[in-house]
């Protein structure tokens, strides 16, 4: 059964196609003075949606698109055959079109109904009688034979996916340049704000912040700006962007801490970058503060990534807070040494040694009366960098350790007394010089 000829719907596709692939579809006209809003309907086939129709001729716009699906149905349910639409099919009657199908009357375009669309009455009765008589023909054919049924359901849905994207290519590849513009236009004033904030007095965290909350800000009025060009209204994208915010901020609760620890660490001063600072097991240099994570540099070279969050809840001890930082460190000596001989050598030898500090000035103090030897503790101050620290202290215990051998200042072991009771009922024992055979007690000092 021919249904419908396939030139004369290529013919009226070939018409219609230009003002649909730059998205022509029917649009709200003006409201002016005190006229209400136009509603709309549509009007759909087996489920699929062929056009919308506003209110005309006394009847709203559902009453009127009900009216056409059941005269559509009951053309489709009719055995006969359908003559091919054309323009044979187009009645004109004063200021409205009759459109027909096989001779029978479906629906009156209206001046309205042309203006509405932007179009003249005879082109939007060619648009409708094509999408009408096409959607007939492949209702037929799927009742007839269910196979072939579902070939059109799926050629139909490709068909209006392809559509779809035509009509969206324009504002797609406006979106996709104005992307470009907004990234370019970040990284730019990044860019411009370094060159401004390097030439302050502002310190490295200020810095820093202004930098992100500049590029960052140029990214969040882009945003809008490409939702804009995408179709979104100003109204539809605060909407949009207040509900998802609120459900982001559920899923993404962990990475929203870190960025507003981020920018509490770099407002706090806490620390800056180039400081060294311990946080949790971690030691290193601070290498980079962003609104996500401290990079911190390990002493053996290592990059460590730490989220804010952390580092804001966690304790963390910077060691170049203050510039001079304080090392001690004990030596022994013997009972029988001079003490304060040994006090003053140890003091102008840490005096001597490159990179201790005058003032504070080093200071030698008897820390503990051991059970060998005399704790001497030495303290010192240098610069508080860890490369000092390990540097000047190394060199200072080596020093110390020289003067105390050229003074003959002893640094005895440790020593250890060992008493023997009863000593005479050992059988076989030795004789032991020192031994008090009266007393039947042995004692022997071991160094």
């Amino acid at each position: 059964m021919k249904i419908v000829s396939p030139p004369s719907v290529a013919a009226v596709l070939f018409i219609v196609m230009p003002r649909l692939c730059v998205g022509q579809t029917p649009a709200a006209p003006p409201v002016t003075g005190s006229d209400p809003p136009a509603s709309y309907a549509s009007v759909t086939v087996e489920g699929r949606k062929l056009f919308d129709v506003l209110a005309a001729n006394g009847l709203s716009a559902s009453d009127r698109a009900d009216r056409i699906d059941r005269r559509l149905s009951s053309l489709i349910a009719r055995n006969e055959p359908l003559r091919p639409f054309g323009r044979q099919d187009i009645v004109h009657q004063g200021n409205q079109t009759l459109l027909t199908l096989g001779g029978e009357p479906i629906v009156s375009v209206t001046e309205g109904d042309a203006q509405d669309a932007l179009m003249t009455r005879d082109e939007l009765a060619l648009l409708w009688g094509g999408k009408m008589a096409l959607a007939v023909s492949d209702a037929r054919a799927a009742r007839q034979n269910p196979l072939r049924g579902a070939g059109i359901l799926i050629r139909n849905s490709v068909t209006d996916l392809i559509h779809a994207l035509l009509s969206w290519l324009p504002r797609l590849a406006g979106a996709l340049l104005l992307m470009v513009i907004v990234w370019l236009a970040a990284n730019g004033l990044r860019g411009l704000v370094h060159v401004v904030v390097s030439r302050t007095h502002f310190d490295t965290n200020t810095r820093q912040l202004m930098k992100a909350l500049a590029f960052y800000g140029t990214w969040m009025v882009g945003l809008v700006a490409i939702l804009s060009t995408l179709g979104l209204e100003g109204t539809s994208i605060a909407t949009t962007l207040g509900i998802s915010g609120f459900v982001l901020g559920f899923a993404f609760k962990d990475i929203l801490s870190h960025f507003f620890a981020g920018i509490m660490l770099l407002l706090g001063r806490q620390f800056h970058i180039g400081d060294q600072i311990i946080v949790k097991e971690q030691e290193g240099t601070v290498e980079r503060i962003e609104l996500r994570a401290l990079y911190l540099r390990t002493y053996d070279n290592r990059l460590v990534i730490i989220p804010n969050g952390d580092v804001f809840t966690s304790i963390v001890t910077s060691n170049t807070a203050s510039p001079h930082r304080r090392r001690e460190f004990l030596v022994g000596i013997g009972y029988d040494d001079d003490i304060d001989k040994a006090q003053r050598v140890a003091l102008e030898t840490m005096l001597h040694t490159p990179g201790v500090l005058q003032d504070p000035q080093p200071d030698v103090l008897v820390d503990e009366l051991s059970a060998s030897t005399v704790n001497l503790k030495l303290r010192f101050y240098m610069n508080s960098t860890r490369a000092d620290y390990l540097k000047v202290g190394s060199e200072c215990m080596r020093r110390v350790k020289l003067a105390f051998d050229r003074e003959g200042i002893s640094m005895p072991t440790d020593i250890q007394t060992v008493y023997i009771k009863n000593f005479e009922e050992i059988p076989g024992k030795p004789a032991v010089p020192g031994t008090d055979a009266r007393s039947g007690d042995g004692k022997q000092n071991a160094a």
